[in-house]
């Protein structure tokens, strides 16, 4: 089965709102230190996680592209995300209408993963999985970063203190999830974002000096209570090839509800779940939603 590289990119980004006249209550939030890596690290706790929502999109010469929305919980341990229940519905239009291995593209796919195994149900798999089962078991999966195609990874420390020290305005961000915020806005590099951490390193395999310079512009709205409400973030590749060069926009917007909430995920039972050697022929493979590290690697 050959590898198909599909380029899904990013969201539609909302205006930043102007600074209005400060109501009480939101100058106090402004009087308190900025310090959502604390808060996000007071989240981790046993069967308590968050609700996610986000959604994609691409421009290529300034002609709408793929677009993506994901959906669902996460759930968190004692350090991190330990699982992840989501439901992504892809949007790629005529496409990939003429290969009939990949007619399930534009069908809702849900994903749930546990440490380090997926199930997935619908989607490019619905026709291949057999009729008694429902479920399609892929190990080696990681629920860490839950949102691949965004560049600002929120549940990443150190890329999180490194995107908001690129800080160059706040203001008032208006009520999200019940509660005030405050948008911050800034840029910063691919390079920058690649010496975060050793997990966005990994994210940005492939980035050379070239592609290092390109700038991602962020705004992220953060609540009273310092957890992030939203995140959304815009970036143009330069694309070049012998025959041609275009630009390609990706924009990604994602919301985090729910903070503290009670969630615990489970893998389906087992009498539901295929593996690779229930399945007649071989596993296609999934067109991948372009990553940080593989659009760096083609600018």
């Amino acid at each position: 089965m050959r590898r198909i590289i599909a380029t899904l990119a990013s969201v539609g980004t909302a205006a930043l709102l102007a600074p209005a006249i400060a109501a009480p209550a939101y100058a106090q939030a402004q009087a308190r230190p900025t310090d959502p890596v604390s808060a996000l690290a007071k989240q981790f706790k046993v069967k308590r996680g968050v609700h996610m929502t986000s959604a994609t999109k691409t421009s290529i010469g300034g002609m709408p592209g793929l677009k993506s929305r994901t959906e669902g919980d996460l759930q968190f341990g004692p350090s991190g995300i330990v699982a992840s229940d989501l439901t992504t519905r892809n949007d790629f239009g005529n496409l990939f209408q003429d290969d009939e291995d990949l007619q399930g593209l534009n069908q809702p796919m849900r994903t749930i993963t546990i440490n380090k195994t997926a199930y997935i149900s619908g989607g490019i798999f619905g026709d291949i999985i057999p009729s008694d089962k429902t479920w399609l078991r892929v190990p080696g999966a990681s629920s860490a970063s839950p949102d691949s195609s965004q560049f600002v990874n929120v549940f990443d420390a150190r890329s999180l203190r490194a995107v908001l020290a690129t800080t160059k305005a706040k203001g008032n961000g208006g009520t999200l999830d019940g509660t005030r915020t405050t948008v911050y806005r800034g840029s910063i590099t691919l390079k920058q974002l690649a010496a975060a951490s050793p997990a966005m390193k990994k994210q940005l395999t492939g980035l050379d000096a070239k592609s290092g310079k390109t700038m991602l512009n962020w705004k992220m709205w953060v609540g009273a209570d310092q957890l992030v409400r939203r995140v959304t973030t815009a970036v143009t590749f330069t694309i070049k090839s012998k025959k041609m060069s275009f630009d390609m926009d990706l924009t990604g917007d994602t919301k985090f509800t729910k903070w503290g909430s009670k969630v615990s995920i489970t893998a389906p039972p087992a009498s539901e779940v295929a593996t690779s050697a229930d399945i007649d022929g071989s596993v296609p493979e999934v067109p991948t939603i372009i990553t940080p590290g593989m659009m760096a690697a083609k600018s």
